[in-house]
């Protein structure tokens, strides 16, 4: 990240003014991360007021998806560098969160318009019964499911309920396209066709965990790795920076579940595996409920009223695992609590 300083009335306090903002640069590079360092700005100007005796700093932050502002005075140089810089680190964890709701919300708006289209044709199909059709008109909107269904099945194998490589993420959706296609004319008629589709993968999952005993965790072979994602090419495009931030094509991270959640170092010295390891299993601990409507909110974007539709309760008990989830999360990865917060603000 390019830093510039501005000092008016305080040149002789540049070198410790610089160096108290040091220490607080590692925390502010670690929000940023996902962010090219080479378009992101920070410009900070200092003011000593003379003849009131407080120094006053204001912070702008220069981000591809936003700007972002702090402003504080106080009566010493040490007091309004540290405030400045917790206050531009909570505006920038807030801002985040606000990019990636955006950003679900435009995906899944765009996918549902999509499927929604097609589903006349659907329907069509399924009168004069062509599977085929059927299949191949679904399959380009089935990508949410798989994302899900091979999210749930890493999960189901690390801790061993289910025996690795048993069952893939596309048997779960050829099991759902045809499930859908079966069940088409019955479907629920308040249900949007894409909550309708993850209701089905789920009762799918449901019927593979309740037929299985648990196996051991020295019994899994290790993982492989997702293939990463490549992006647009034309970084001016804000579309790019909204899939370089939020488009998960390799492996769940913790600032996918938990935003506003700042990460340890101790959890950045680990390596991305065992990150990816120790996330993976924290989540096989949650009661199922709380990590299913964790996902679907965090990584899909689904509104929990249609989470508790899809898991056939109330919205409140929803709003209440996904924090309990979060909790649950940061205590065990960080050692830390969440603060009280609904999903939905």
């Amino acid at each position: 990240m390019k830093t510039h300083w501005v000092f008016n009335n305080c040149e002789e306090h540049k070198q410790s003014a610089r160096a108290l903002w040091d220490k607080k640069h590692d925390r502010i590079e670690r929000l940023l991360k996902r962010y090219d360092p080479e378009l992101c700005e920070l410009h900070l100007t200092l003011y000593y007021h003379e003849n009131r005796n407080f120094w006053e700093l204001r912070a702008v932050l220069y981000l591809p998806t936003g700007t972002l502002a702090a402003h504080e005075t106080k009566g010493t140089m040490h007091d309004v560098i540290n405030i400045v810089a917790d206050e531009l680190a909570r505006e920038i964890k807030r801002h985040k969160e606000l990019v990636r709701k955006d950003y679900l919300y435009r995906r899944r708006r765009k996918q549902r318009q999509n499927l929604s289209a097609a589903g006349p044709l659907l329907g069509a199909d399924v009168a004069r019964n062509r599977r085929e059709a059927f299949f191949n008109l679904l399959r380009p909107y089935m990508k949410s499911v798989r994302d899900h269904a091979e999210r749930e099945l890493s999960i189901l194998e690390i801790n061993g309920t289910l025996p690795a490589g048993e069952v893939t993420a596309d048997d779960l959706v050829d099991d759902v396209m045809v499930r859908a296609f079966e069940q088409f004319e019955d479907r629920p008629a308040h249900l949007e066709l894409d909550v309708w589709l993850i209701d089905l993968l789920h009762q799918r999952l449901d019927e593979l965990v309740k037929k299985r005993e648990p196996v051991l965790l020295s019994d899994i072979p290790p993982l492989a790795e997702d293939e990463p994602l490549t992006p647009p090419e034309d970084v001016d495009e804000q579309a790019f920076w909204l899939s370089r931030l939020f488009e998960r094509e390799g492996p769940l991270t913790i600032e996918d579940l938990i935003p506003d959640c700042e990460e340890t170092e101790a959890w950045e010295s680990l390596s991305k595996e065992e990150q990816k390891e120790r996330l993976q299993q924290a989540l096989g601990r949650l009661p199922v409920v709380q990590r299913e409507a964790l996902l679907l909110h965090a990584l899909e974007g689904f509104e929990t009223s249609e989470i508790a539709m899809i898991q056939d309760r109330d919205e409140a008990d929803v709003v209440a695992d996904i924090q309990q989830a979060r909790q649950k999360l940061a205590e065990e990865l960080f050692g830390v609590s969440q603060a009280e917060e609904s999903p939905t603000s």
